[in-house]
């Protein structure tokens, strides 16, 4: 974190602060926005939220406590400027270092937070016990991960305060561990536990009895949090670079760094948002959230009244379609107008049908049954 007054280039006048802030306020916005939508889709199929709604609201939450911070070391920090330039403004630098304590603070709070949401939400689609297992494992590395990460935070300077306070750290009985190399080591470990996270799904999508071309849309809705996976690379690249070449502008040198950690944790909120909008769409295409276009694939076998059997539904769809005697299987009673839907599981190939949310067209098998006499309901 200390410079260096050996051949240094000339004063750089330049403010990359505001230009980092921008996308930043942009994707929060963005975020902000989708999660809302978020929760409208769950209100209008289902009265309860689930625990992954609660967790990515709350990974917002917080991360918006780390741009706040952002906003604080660009304003009054000076973060963006040359250091030179920064120091010479009283109480600017350790403004700058304070930000960024805290801005490390929430990032590992609002990571861990939004990773738990997308494990959560896998194992509401993928009720196996594969899943499931593979699901808590990697909550419990994604804890352990919150765990080391923020302990290292709190000692990584001994005392503490020589973390944000440079002239500290020209004591002798100060310690402090080189910050860069503790950002690169854990946004190494975060891409691991991202590319863990983002091939969790796609083996049981590739099991599933369906279209070469719908796995891979399936695939891809699951994939669009490797889009976080890209920002926390990025960031990792940027401080591996700053590490090669050497701190000695790191006010300046930060600031990719920086702007990866608020785009990649505001990305994967969007990424683990997006699967879950499918009941708006309908909402606002359909007038309906449970409507599905006419051309849908229908898993299973439907039954109604008659004296045929086995008859083949037409070409668009895939399952049985038979006629069960009325003598035989219904009493007298129930004659009469029948509006018959099936509730039913399609077996290990397919998904439970009580999760309406989840944009996998003809891999769910959604039917309600209701039998009605004369407009009655017969119970």
């Amino acid at each position: 974190m200390s410079t260096e007054n050996q051949a240094q280039p000339p004063l750089d006048y330049s403010n990359d602060g505001p230009a980092a802030l921008i996308p930043s306020y942009i994707l929060g916005f963005l975020a902000t926005v989708i999660v809302a939508l978020r929760f409208w889709a769950r209100r209008l199929i289902d009265p309860a939220f689930r625990l992954d709604d609660y967790l990515v609201l709350s990974a917002l939450v917080i991360h918006a406590g780390l741009l706040a911070a952002s906003t604080v070391a660009v304003v009054r920090g000076g973060l963006g400027r040359d250091i030179r330039i920064v120091s010479q403004e009283p109480g600017a630098l350790r403004t700058s270092f304070e930000m960024l304590f805290m801005a490390e603070i929430f990032y590992g709070f609002s990571s861990t937070l939004v990773k738990l949401s997308v494990l959560a939400f896998y194992r509401r689609v993928f009720p196996i016990r594969a899943v499931k297992t593979s699901s808590v494992i990697l909550a419990s590395i994604c804890i352990g991960w919150l765990i080391a990460i923020q302990i290292v935070n709190l000692v990584q300077c001994r005392p503490l305060e020589a973390f944000w306070r440079q002239e500290l750290q020209l004591l002798p009985t100060t310690h402090c561990l080189d910050p860069i190399l503790f950002f690169m080591g854990n946004s190494i470990a975060n891409c691991v536990i991202d590319f863990a996270i983002l091939i969790l799904p796609i083996r049981e999508v590739l099991k599933l009895k369906m279209s070469t071309s719908k796995k891979a849309g399936v695939c891809g809705i699951f994939l669009l949090g490797g889009m976080a996976s890209a920002a926390s690379m990025t960031r990792t690249i940027f401080t591996a670079v700053m590490w090669n070449e050497g701190t000695t502008n790191f006010t300046k040198q930060f600031i990719p760094g920086s702007v990866a950690s608020v785009v990649e944790i505001y990305v994967a909120i969007i990424g683990a948002c997006l699967p879950t909008l499918v009941p708006v769409y309908r909402k606002l295409r359909y007038g309906d959230p449970h409507s599905r276009p006419s051309n849908a694939t229908t898993i299973g076998r439907i039954t109604t009244l008659g004296r045929s059997s086995n008859k083949k539904l037409n070409s668009r769809t895939d399952g049985e379609f038979e006629r069960l005697d009325t003598d035989e299987e219904f009493p007298l009673a129930s004659r009469g107008v029948h509006h018959v839907n099936i509730s039913s599981y399609g077996g290990p190939n397919s998904l439970p049908t009580t999760y309406p949310d989840i944009p996998l067209e003809g891999i769910m098998v959604r039917h309600d049954m209701t039998w009605s006499d004369n407009g009655k309901p017969i119970v």
